[in-house]
């Protein structure tokens, strides 16, 4: 009994996760379709939707870290500026930046996304969408999916800068340290591959992120109380998601 259970759970998960890698690459093969009038207006609205509109959220909690993160190093290292400036370049950078704008995403677009999707689904919209001739794929998720990987490598850019600048100002308030110098010692630290490894990781958050919020409202079943589970599985597997690969990174990291 335990054996069936379990062989039935792997492999609901081995087909959910084919459903995910579908899905993705579907919206990545297919990115051609951004040229048709509609679907390019669609991409624009959800990149101003998932990144424009939360500027503010981001900064604020960027600024938020940036200033945790200098007082926290501080009390515990007291006044060594340099060590300050080596934590900031690797937690900001590489962990925090990208996991927090994803976590913000989720939040805020995963859910959305899931919601609008699972309710045209069930009101007959995308049915209709067929009838007219339109993939209801190449018009809804596709822009989708693309539109929110570039908000989230975005975002954590930004991210990046208003916990790093923050930060800074703050170690210089406590230190009695030039700001500008604090500065060139993180632009010294922060190698090339440092940056791109976070810009690579927060596009792939974003494509996590994306995928899952598409896949659980278009699978969604036909009654109006499956709306919210889809909103409940985007969110809740999308964190799964995002953890899991952010560990098995800093695993491979430690390798």
């Amino acid at each position: 009994m335990i054996l069936r259970t379990t062989g039935r759970s792997t492999l609901a998960l081995i087909m959910l996760v084919s459903g995910y890698i579908s899905m993705l690459w579907y919206g990545l093969s297919h990115a051609g379709v951004l040229r048709i009038e509609p679907v390019k207006k669609n991409f624009y609205r959800q990149i101003y939707f998932s990144g424009n509109q939360a500027l503010h959220i981001i900064g604020f909690m960027g600024l938020l870290l940036g200033i945790i993160v200098t007082t926290q190093t501080f009390a515990v290292a007291g006044g060594d500026s340099s060590l300050v400036v080596k934590v900031m370049a690797w937690v900001i950078v590489w962990e925090f930046g990208p996991l927090f704008a994803a976590i913000i995403i989720i939040a805020r677009s995963g859910s959305a996304i899931a919601v609008e999707l699972a309710q045209m689904k069930i009101s007959g919209e995308l049915y209709s969408l067929e009838q007219m001739g339109v993939a209801p794929m190449d018009y809804l998720v596709v822009p989708r999916i693309l539109g929110v990987s570039i908000s989230v490598v975005a975002l954590t850019a930004y991210f990046q800068i208003v916990a790093v600048v923050g930060g800074l100002a703050v170690s210089s308030w406590f230190m009695n340290v030039d700001f500008f110098d604090q500065v060139q010692r993180f632009v010294a630290l922060v190698s090339p591959w440092l940056l791109m490894g976070g810009v690579l990781k927060s596009l792939v958050f974003g494509w996590l992120i994306a995928t899952i919020a598409c896949f659980h409202g278009i699978t969604v079943g036909n009654s109006t109380a499956s709306v919210p589970q889809a909103a409940i599985k985007a969110v809740i597997r999308a964190m799964l998601a995002v953890f899991t690969l952010d560990i098995l990174l800093a695993v491979i990291r430690l390798i």
